[in-house]
């Protein structure tokens, strides 16, 4: 059917059947009997044959119309299948957390892209929880998140990188710039992630090795680093955060750290995780590659 309708596409286009088998590399004979296949199955007689120049029937105007677009389908998915297996163009499909979108992700991307000109990204944003479902189910290629899996099963990973955890306050707070205990910390209102977050519970984790058994409820809970970051600079309360995801807001001056003495806030890791599976296009492949390599091969980003 692919060669008739190609037949047909290309006699409409030369305008004639002679020009068609010269362009096709076949006989007359051969283009004729393509057509007669076409007439046949559809019923139809595709082209009107009173005169000296062959054209379409109205039959023939919409087989016609149907062959372009069958061709071009299937041209779509030749090219489609070949950059499955080409490294050098395809799709990478990415599901990442929303802070490593914004503060590290775009940097890299770039970086990549511009190696590797004819490869394109989607990028779906949501928790971890989510982003490892979506993976699961192959909806994206390769996850980047902050809780990494529990269950390894099926899955590889790798630590791209690790942000400093920094505390930080209003410029006009009283600890903006001073030194503080993690306990004088806990004594003032504090913005947090939502309870299910990694960072949430690194921060409870070390609230309670500090001796803060009952620290003052949350005076606000969020899901979003950027929203932590202006309810602070708002007045809101403190916050501990990722130092990338504060960095502009303490160069100029908007929020000012707090220095906590007497322990270590820690550092939060951000995970490369993909599937052990065979069937992963092979720009998405190379790219996951790429990342891992250099996300170990970075340093930490300190202050």
């Amino acid at each position: 059917m692919f060669e008739s309708l190609r037949a047909l596409v290309t006699v409409v286009s030369l305008g004639s059947v002679s020009e068609a088998a010269r362009a096709l590399h076949v006989t007359q004979p051969t283009v004729t009997r393509q057509i007669q296949q076409l007439e046949r199955h559809f019923g139809q007689a595709l082209f009107d044959r009173s005169g000296k120049r062959l054209s379409l029937t109205p039959a023939g105007e919409r087989v016609h119309a149907y062959a372009l677009e069958v061709l071009r389908k299937q041209e779509e998915l030749a090219e489609s299948l070949l950059e499955m297996s080409n490294p050098e163009a395809g799709l990478v499909r990415m599901g990442a957390g929303l802070s490593p979108t914004l503060y590290r992700l775009p940097a890299m991307v770039a970086r990549y892209a511009s190696m590797h000109p004819r490869v394109r990204f989607q990028v779906v944003t949501g928790s971890s929880k989510v982003t490892l479902e979506r993976l699961a189910s192959r909806v994206v290629d390769l996850a980047i998140v902050t809780t990494p899996p529990e269950d390894e099963a099926g899955v590889e990973q790798v630590a791209l990188w690790r942000d400093e955890l920094v505390a930080v306050a209003p410029s006009y707070h009283a600890l903006a710039g001073k030194r503080a205990t993690i306990v004088e910390l806990a004594q003032y209102p504090l913005v947090v992630m939502h309870g299910e977050s990694g960072l949430r519970r690194q921060i409870d984790d070390l609230l309670h090795r500090a001796g803060v058994e009952r620290p003052a409820p949350p005076v606000m809970e969020t899901d979003s680093l950027e929203a932590m970051n202006r309810f602070v600079q708002a007045g809101l309360g403190l916050a501990v955060v990722p130092w990338p995801a504060v960095a502009d807001d303490v160069t100029q001056g908007r929020l000012k750290l707090v220095h906590i003495i007497g322990c270590d806030l820690g550092q939060r890791t951000v995970t490369l995780v993909w599937r052990k599976e065979s069937h992963i296009p092979a720009a998405a492949r190379a790219f996951i590659e790429w990342l891992a390599s250099a996300g170990a091969a970075s340093s930490s980003e300190l202050r």
